[in-house]
């Protein structure tokens, strides 16, 4: 879908959640101890299956920064990543 139809469709009430979508997710922990990768895992997969319930959407593979700070994006690599392909 264009972003122009998905504004129509979102104007004439459907959500979403109603759309055929191509959705990915983005996850990420700040440090690489133990329990925040037990949050990153936790991360991906509530997302992956909040998405493969979906039957309205194509799920496209996450995209996650281990041990990476969150004030800025610039060293957050697969984030940008994410931006520059579904640029595409």
């Amino acid at each position: 879908m264009t972003l122009y139809e998905i504004k129509q469709a979102l104007s004439s009430g459907k959500t979403i959640f109603d759309l055929p979508l191509k959705v990915t997710y983005y996850a990420r922990v700040s440090t690489e101890k133990e329990e925040q990768i037990n949050s990153l895992e936790n991360q991906i997969a509530f997302f992956e299956d909040y998405i493969r319930k979906n039957p309205n959407w194509t799920f496209i593979s996450g995209y996650v920064d281990e041990g990476i700070s969150g004030t800025t994006s610039a060293k957050r690599e697969n984030f940008l990543k994410m931006i520059e392909e579904r640029k595409k």
